[in-house]
């Protein structure tokens, strides 16, 4: 049996912690003095710190790390939660490395003697009038992170029924405030059949933009848009829609094309 003091020097954890994970239930010592108040642990509690430990470092939280100590033997149970931050910790990656190319390319910016939002001079905003489509189309509000199941669900539909894409996928924004666990979004890809659950998407005089990378990206291309009609006399006069030139699912994010639309009229 070990002492407090020497279990903490053993595992490498503070007393501090060691006490607290015993008031939060997490790991309590197999002994404690009742004169004295000392904790004791027996020397099998090591592999437990250990396990805890391991999973701290792999950004788990102490309710997590509790399930997996009630359920130490269930490789099934844990290999998922494992899964489940492996996918985390490198989506978290990803968005990094993009943070860390766009701060590259700011310093550079910056060396040469730029403006550090100059960037948005290279964001070039057309007038230009779209054709009429007919889509297929899904209309919820839905989570933004859910917004992939959507569109695979659209295409999942268009490949049962056999129908013929005539365009690449398209969202339409309805909503008039940014709310991402709530979004009117309407998720659409133009086909050729006229069906049930099909409309018509009507042409418009519309403010264009391209973006091409990452998606991050788009709120500089609506701000230059917004931008562009107030500076040309013209004001919004239907919901914004993105058209996805490439599929992001085969494209690198920073080669990903997306075209923006917002549909204007000229100020009377």
């Amino acid at each position: 049996m070990l002492s407090i003091g020497n279990f903490s020097k053993i595992a490498n954890i503070t007393t501090k912690t060691l006490r607290y994970y015993d008031e939060i239930g997490l790991l309590k010592p197999s002994h404690v003095d009742s004169d004295t108040g000392y904790r004791f642990y027996d020397v099998s509690q090591l592999e437990s710190i250990l396990l805890i430990s391991k999973l701290k470092a792999y950004d788990f939280s102490l309710e997590e790390i509790a399930q997996v100590l009630n359920n130490p033997k269930d490789n099934a149970f844990i290999l998922s939660a494992i899964k489940q931050k492996k996918l985390l910790i490198e989506t978290i990656i990803s968005n990094y490395t993009h943070v860390l190319k766009w701060m590259d390319d700011d310093i550079l910016n910056l060396e040469r003697g730029n403006y550090f939002m100059s960037y948005l001079d290279n964001i070039e905003v057309k007038l230009t009038e779209t054709k009429p489509m007919n889509i297929l189309y899904i209309r919820e509000k839905i989570n933004i992170k859910e917004y992939e199941n959507y569109i695979r669900n659209l295409q999942k539909r268009v490949t049962e029924e056999k129908l013929t894409p005539v365009g690449p996928p398209m969202s339409i924004y309805h909503s008039e405030e940014f709310n991402p666990e709530s979004y009117d979004v309407e998720i659409a890809v133009p086909v050729k059949e006229v069906i049930k659950g099909t409309r018509d998407f009507p042409s418009f005089l519309c403010a264009h933009a391209t973006l091409k990378g990452d998606y991050s990206g788009l709120t500089s291309v609506y701000s230059k848009i917004r931008e562009w009609i107030e500076a040309e006399g013209y004001i919004a006069s239907a919901a914004a829609f993105e058209i996805y030139t490439t599929d992001p699912a085969q494209t690198p994010p920073e080669e990903n094309i997306t075209e923006v639309y917002l549909p204007v009229k000229k100020l009377s």
